[in-house]
């Protein structure tokens, strides 16, 4: 599920890249992302990092766009209710 999210976000990865990722949060080996293993949130300069590791073609401005329509409630923050309905294309 994290290669899908991140390809909707850019590239795609190839295996070994997504199992860097998932390798680097991933605190039990299981080979899965569980809520446990986070504090529920990124901040918005992290997610602006890895869109740019993404796709280096986004420019500020785009990276602003993309940011301020997830982070909906303007915390510096995106929880999973907020990072959720901009993946899914929903509204809830």
């Amino acid at each position: 599920m994290v290669g899908t999210i991140l390809s909707m976000l850019g590239p795609q990865l190839d295996d070994a890249t997504l199992a860097d990722i998932i390798a680097e949060v991933d605190e039990d080996g299981s080979g899965q992302i569980e809520f446990e293993e986070g504090n529920g949130y990124i901040t918005t300069d992290v997610l602006r990092e890895i869109l740019r590791e993404l796709d280096d073609k986004l420019t500020n401005d785009d990276l602003d766009m993309i940011i301020e329509e997830i982070d909906s409630d303007g915390s510096g923050t995106v929880d999973f209710d907020e990072f959720m309905p901009v993946m899914t294309g929903g509204d809830d």
